[in-house]
């Protein structure tokens, strides 16, 4: 009974009163800020997916990561990762639900008798027009494409249409209009193809929504939603700048919906029952779980336990050796700094866009040339930083996860034995050259990633592997190394990866491995004994 009370207290009652205030609190602002006030433009999957999600391990581990180490647990390491997964889960994902609801619940309707009164009223989210003109004549239209898909395997095509909205057809000579009807037509096929076959799909889909836009009736809708921030507004957005006739025109965006207005509010059920389920589950979890006696320890399983040795008078204290603590490769350390800055730098780079509002999978190519990727155009006529600032510019999410992962697996083998001067300089010029490489290969490409200059630490590292390593496991390693080269250089050939950049930056992280090779070589000898390391032993 002692120890049910005790679970209760510390850990089934600070978890409702944890994930019931998180939800609360991020629901109210994002209410205030966002809807209410409309104080900030933010891309609404971020405000309702990415933000909570991201924000959710902050009570985990402000609130929960000490109290867990009480939980008796065999492998407690593994164990208590895995416990504050769920807790993430279990508070991200109803706070995630309840944002739809909020959305829909909270967006007013208003009733205009015609377009221009939009803007004598206070703003809300959705519309009903009694009485309108929309222009098919005058469309403006912005085309786009992204890849996506978990292996880079879809090649998506858009087509962005605004129509301007009047009050009667006589208000067109004006040239002058306060909101636009958007729409969008897509397309997916194949990132396999190459860009004749592409181009000549994009072909087609223009035909096929050029032929539903002709019969489309623009007055068949029920009400009008306002459209909220992202990658979807600002290819609208675009598409009305391309409007040469109707420049200086409002930028009011309408999507048309169908359907019961009444009807389109989610039920706040879903949000209730997973709420009441993931507290059901924790406290089951808790329940079944053994917490340690007081007297034993919470931080660590390692103790120094007390025998009596007999042929004494007095007790000895023995102590059980305890274990070396493993260095993370994510956590800067002595002699590892440059990688995880590194790391930390692109992961940056990355949130800043996201919280721009740019999207979160994936960026628009326009927005990816704003900030700074590499476009031979843009870059042989003066714009040479292009060929730096392109390494720190990624896609979207998976394409900076998976160039992450390549940058600690070889920055962990080689900050040691470079330092983290020389492996800054490495990664920097191979990051350059790849990006030569790059826009020497493709005259028309719009080129990110911090790719090319992680083959050139790999190419440094199949060097010292294979020169300055003469054991079974250096073999080993430098064969699954050379397996990751050759996997992604053959997954390069599918399209849409710039192996040109692989190809440079391999090249010359594996000529400058070279001429480092004798420096490297003596400072692992010194390594194996024992004496103290030197950088400057590479000169």
């Amino acid at each position: 009974m002692d120890q049910l009370k005790e679970k209760l207290r510390v850990f089934v009652w600070p978890y409702l009163i944890v994930a019931l205030s998180f939800l609360l609190l991020y629901s109210a602002c994002h209410w205030l800020f966002f809807i209410r006030m409309e104080l900030f433009a933010a891309d609404q999957d971020v405000l309702n997916y990415w933000a909570p999600m991201g924000l959710a391990w902050i009570p985990v581990l402000l609130f929960f990561r000490e109290r867990l180490l009480k939980l008796q647990l065999r492998n407690p390491e593994n164990k208590v990762f895995l416990i504050q997964m769920y807790l993430w889960l279990a508070i991200s994902v109803p706070t995630v639900l309840a944002q739809t609801y909020l959305i829909a619940a909270t967006g007013k309707l208003t009733n205009l008798q015609v377009i221009s009164d939009i803007t004598k009223l206070p703003p809300t989210k959705y519309y009903h027009l009694s009485q309108t003109y929309i222009d098919k004549a005058n469309a403006g239209v912005v085309n786009d494409a992204e890849i996506s898909g978990k292996l880079n395997e879809d090649f998506k095509m858009y087509l962005y249409v605004v129509l301007p909205i009047f009050d009667k057809p006589a208000d067109t000579s004006s040239h002058k209009t306060v909101a636009w009807y958007a729409l969008k037509y897509s397309k997916t096929v194949s990132n396999k193809l190459s860009p004749e076959q592409k181009e000549k799909e994009f072909r087609q889909f223009a035909n096929e929504s050029q032929h539903k836009f002709d019969r489309l009736e623009v007055n068949n809708f029920s009400y009008l939603e306002k459209v909220p921030g992202g990658q979807d507004k600002d290819a609208w957005l675009a598409a009305i700048h391309e409007n040469k006739p109707f420049a200086g025109s409002g930028s009011i965006l309408l999507q048309p919906q169908s359907g019961d207005f009444t009807q389109h509010t989610p039920s706040i059920l879903w949000t209730i029952l997973a709420f009441i389920l993931a507290f059901v589950i924790w406290a089951a979890i808790i329940i079944y779980t053994k917490i340690k006696p007081r007297e034993q320890p919470y931080g660590n399983d390692w103790h120094t336990p007390h025998t009596a040795d007999h042929g004494h008078a007095h007790t000895e204290t023995r102590q059980r050796p305890v274990p070396p603590q493993q260095p993370s490769f994510f956590k800067p350390h002595k002699g590892y700094y440059v990688t995880p800055a590194l790391m930390y730098l692109n992961i940056g780079v990355y949130l800043l866009m996201v919280v721009s509002g740019l999207g979160v999978m994936a960026f628009r190519a326009d927005d990816l040339l704003h900030w700074g990727a590499n476009y031979r155009p843009y870059t042989i006529n003066g714009q040479w930083w292009r060929l730096l600032t392109s390494t720190f510019l990624h896609g979207g999410l998976v394409h900076m996860a998976s160039n992450m992962f390549g940058l600690v697996f070889a920055g962990a083998f080689l900050e040691p034995l470079l330092g983290g001067k020389r492996l800054l300089i490495a990664y920097l010029t191979a990051g350059i050259v790849a990006s030569a490489a790059s826009i020497a290969w493709h005259p028309d490409t719009v080129s990110v990633g911090a790719s090319g200059a992680i083959f050139g630490l790999f190419g440094m590292c199949v060097v010292f592997l294979a020169k300055a390593y003469k054991n079974e496991y250096a073999k080993r390693q430098l064969y699954n190394i050379l397996m990751l080269i050759g996997y992604n250089l053959l997954w390069g050939l599918s399209g849409g990866i710039d192996n040109a950049a692989h190809i440079g930056g391999l090249i010359s992280g594996m000529l400058v491995g070279l001429i480092l090779h004798p420096g490297v070589k003596r400072r692992i000898l010194e390594m194996q004994k024992g004496e103290p390391l030197d950088e400057e032993n590479l000169d």
